[in-house]
């Protein structure tokens, strides 16, 4: 269990500390923007998975950018704003469902 701690580190590293304000507010607008966001988010996951011990494949790594990738377009199709703030309780439970899948794969 603590080897996963270290994949919850990088999803929040590639989901929060290197995501700018720019970025957020692009990815939903322009397609590259967020692939850019999915494979960088993917790469700190990655780099994660290593220093834990944890096998990167190219079916995991496919899997997380593809993930991420549909999670956040979905999101994104909802106004920022108090009313919608909820949904990003499922973005990051599918998220970390994600961590848990190449985590135990």
């Amino acid at each position: 269990m603590n080897n996963f701690i270290w994949l919850v580190f990088g999803h929040y590293i590639g989901d929060v500390a290197l995501q700018s304000d720019w970025q957020s507010n692009n990815k939903g607008k322009y397609w590259y923007i967020m692939w850019c966001h999915c494979v960088i988010w993917a790469t700190c996951v990655c780099v994660a998975m290593r220093y834990a011990g944890v096998e990167v494949t190219n079916d995991k790594i496919i899997f997380l950018i593809t993930g991420h990738f549909l999670a956040d377009t979905l999101k994104t199709r909802f106004p920022k704003d108090k009313e919608h703030f909820w949904m990003i309780y499922p973005d990051q439970l599918w998220h970390l469902l994600q961590l848990v899948i190449v985590y135990i794969a």
